[in-house]
């Protein structure tokens, strides 16, 4: 089986750009809008999608640097590379800013739930047990790390295969390729 011809830069550069991206969307979300759990949700789901887009972007312009022909493992091999750097940067970004930047983030997030819950009326049983959730946010040992890590990894793989699937098209080959 032939090694891949495809160049590793490209996709370094987009974890590198991607894991910066990433780190300012989680900035914003957690210190200007977790006060609101509804808005704090949305801006969450819309940082993730600018992530999932520039994971499609990379395969994309992989197969445009191939001239419109990339192999499904071509393609996945460069998004993996991109979703593992990026997820680096998440990792040590959340680790540095829980301890660090906001140690009081996930006691927000708590009370701004807890508000929502009781405001929306939810039952005592159901707010005790979304309170427990909280029990232990925010402090991380080693495996919870890598637990994390590893999830989030296998989370974002699964986008890349389903955008490998789309993306991939392989060269025509005609018998005179075949038997020249």
């Amino acid at each position: 089986m032939e090694i891949s011809k495809q160049p590793i830069t490209f996709p370094i550069k987009m974890g590198i750009i991607l894991g910066i991206i990433y780190c300012i969307c989680i900035y914003v979300e957690n210190r200007f809008f977790s006060s609101d759990i509804l808005v704090f949700g949305v801006t969450k789901a819309f940082g993730y999608l600018i992530i999932i887009s520039g994971i499609f972007y990379t395969a994309f312009t992989i197969k445009k640097e191939y001239g419109g022909y990339i192999t499904f493992q071509e393609s996945l091999r460069g998004m993996l590379v991109v979703i593992a750097i990026f997820e680096l940067f998440y990792v040590i970004f959340n680790l540095v800013y829980d301890k660090y930047i906001d140690p009081e983030f996930f006691m927000r997030l708590k009370t701004s739930t807890l508000t929502y819950l009781q405001k929306n009326h939810f039952s005592k049983e159901d707010i005790d047990i979304k309170m427990k959730n909280f029990e232990g946010a925010g402090k991380a040992t080693f495996w919870t790390v890598v637990q994390s890590y590893g999830f989030s990894i296998i989370i974002d793989a699964v986008f890349a295969v389903i955008f490998a699937s789309i993306l991939k098209k392989n060269p025509i080959v005609t018998d005179n390729q075949i038997n020249p």
